[in-house]
């Protein structure tokens, strides 16, 4: 395998912003969105993303462009370039967009994944052409690739051990699933259901897909209230403010949820007081971030491992009112990675010691 990064080219090429990005997906076309040529010898890094069709990975999206711009700035790197992959999570389509990417001789490449196998063919391809591969928010069936991900197995725990907590160990829940096909979303379907099987009292009446995204879950959840006489709770991947408004809709009581990290969930949340059990968790968006600095130290040659693993991103009801006061009502809950900090989680998981938690962003920031 070739180790030895390609020539860098400057390229002069078209800023587009993330809104472009956005309204061009939600009319069925690929987009992507290019930081302009800063010259010489500094990397160009791409990123590809399996799907655009929730606020998580539009807020993760904007997070890198926002870090990628003041890297461009700084003089870390020459240029960078995001393509959004249009439909449903589809690998096939990510695959083509992967391929016209690597025509264009990325330093480096990030990649939030559609499939955690599929992808394995087009991975090597840009391995073997010396492309540094930072795989991001999934696990990945390609050995030559740097993963950087969170624990889904804390995050699915932290969704539902409380929510039981809070409905006293008995009753009966949902289950709404996240973006079914991808690797993390599998893993922590399995954990669900192993924290289910240690309660039996409590009963699922239903799961349902709501790709752990608001709009989607609220209809999917209202489609089976009719059908369940009385839930308890539902437990989801960071979608329980379109699950209130179901249970709004259909005249029922909001019981227990996992709220989304975003602002409109932690005010919704806030305003209603609700402490029934409910938590608001969900995988950070600002791995994109870390993504971004791992990449430029592995072309800086820094010694860095195959796996890293970083904080979930939990907002519980102490910390609540402070993420609410920052957030935008559909900008979700990132941690703030700098390099610096970056640089301070490798080292914490080389030695085995507690991962660095970044501070909550102030409304000064």
């Amino acid at each position: 395998m070739t180790t030895t990064p390609p020539p860098r080219r400057r390229r002069a090429v078209v800023a587009a912003s993330l809104a472009t990005v956005i309204a061009a997906t939600a009319a069925g076309c690929g987009s992507g969105s290019d930081g302009s040529a800063g010259g010489g010898d500094k990397p160009f890094i791409a990123l590809s993303n399996g799907f655009i069709g929730n606020g998580w990975r539009q807020t993760m999206i904007a997070k890198f462009e926002e870090a990628a711009n003041q890297a461009q700035k700084d003089g870390l790197i020459g240029k960078y370039k995001v393509v959004n992959a249009p439909g449903e999570n589809s690998a096939t389509e990510q695959v083509a967009q992967i391929k016209s990417l690597l025509v264009q001789k990325p330093d480096a490449l990030l990649i939030d994944p559609a499939s955690p196998t599929a992808l394995k063919p087009v991975i090597e391809q840009a391995c073997n052409q010396g492309v540094k591969v930072v795989v991001f928010d999934s696990a990945i069936d390609a050995p030559c690739a740097h993963v950087l991900l969170n624990s889904f197995k804390d995050w699915a725990t932290a969704a539902a051990e409380p929510l039981i907590d809070g409905i006293g160990g008995t009753g009966t829940v949902i289950v709404s699933r996240g973006v079914v096909g991808s690797q993390p979303e599998a893993e922590m379907y399995q954990t669900t259901k192993d924290i289910l099987a240690k309660h039996p009292g409590v009963e699922v009446a239903a799961t349902v897909n709501g790709m752990c995204d608001g709009a989607k879950a609220q209809k999917a959840v209202l489609g089976v209230l009719s059908s369940v006489p009385k839930v308890d709770g539902v437990i989801g991947c960071g979608d329980g403010y379109g699950v209130a408004q179901a249970f709004s809709t259909a005249g029922k009581p909001v019981p227990a949820v996992t709220f989304e990290t975003n602002g409109r969930a932690l005010n919704y949340w806030k305003e209603n007081k609700i402490d029934n059990g409910s938590v608001a968790v969900m995988s950070d968006p600002g791995q994109s971030v870390a993504a971004l600095w791992e990449a430029i130290d592995l072309l800086d040659g820094k010694d860095i491992p195959k796996e890293l693993t970083f904080p979930i991103m939990l907002v519980e009801q102490k910390d609540r009112d402070t993420w609410a006061a920052v957030l935008k009502p559909d900008e979700y809950a990132a941690w703030p990675w700098t390099q610096e900090l970056f640089r301070k989680q490798v080292e914490a998981s080389k030695n085995g010691s507690e991962p660095v938690t970044p501070p909550i962003p102030s409304a000064a920031n």
